[in-house]
């Protein structure tokens, strides 16, 4: 019975400090980023304009690019960083949002709904709450966001937040005018597969070149 007892408890701390380990290197994608930093940002001049990539209606089934089609990134490489200024806090983000991806920080979703931020339609990032979107239920209606991506800063200004159901189908949705949108599980206290999840949605309002 003591050696049962004995392995019972190996095993459970074993356990503990597997998860615990799995914990810190996820909380790792996250980054401070300085007051200074972001205020170089606000008052740089803009690169392009943020308007969305007009494609005529006869031809957009030929030439929308969509993120599930480019297949530029292979799954959980490292395609650019979220910045929260709120929170200031910097987040390496990764293609793909299976559970390698979202191990290493933030995912961005792939499907024939969203596309990369250069395309100016509608991008989704989506992170676990317990490590490194823990915080993102601070975030309030005009607050700014910043991605970057392939040597540009895009600039989105948060139009709204919300909770909904995992089950919703309205979030992931393609967007004629560019957005950003975040998504992680929600209630963040909740203990176990959350059944919400907490949206938080944006709109491009700058792009930038990255100095």
């Amino acid at each position: 019975m003591n050696k049962v007892l004995y392995m019972l408890v190996v095993i459970g701390l074993s356990c503990t400090a597997y998860f615990t380990f799995q914990w810190w290197d996820s909380t790792k994608a996250v980054e401070k980023v300085t007051e200074e930093e972001i205020n170089e940002w606000h008052s740089q001049g803009q690169a392009e304009k943020p308007e969305p990539v007009v494609v005529k209606k006869q031809e957009k089934t030929k030439t929308t690019r969509y993120s599930n089609e480019l297949h530029m990134f292979d799954d959980g490489e490292k395609v650019g960083r979220l910045v929260i200024p709120h929170l200031n806090k910097g987040y390496a983000t990764y293609w793909g949002t299976d559970e390698q991806s979202l191990h290493q920080g933030v995912g961005m979703f792939i499907s024939k709904w969203t596309t990369t931020p250069d395309e100016k339609r509608h991008t989704v990032l989506s992170g676990h709450r317990e490590t490194v979107f823990t915080e993102l239920g601070e975030i309030e209606k005009g607050a700014p966001l910043f991605y970057e991506y392939e040597g540009k800063r895009y600039k989105y200004e948060v139009e709204k937040t919300w909770v909904t159901d995992e089950d919703d189908r309205s979030v992931i949705v393609d967007h004629e005018d560019p957005t950003l949108t975040l998504t992680t599980c929600y209630p963040f206290d909740f203990i176990g597969s959350a059944p919400e999840r907490f949206i938080v949605q944006s709109r491009l309002v700058d792009v930038q070149e990255i100095e």
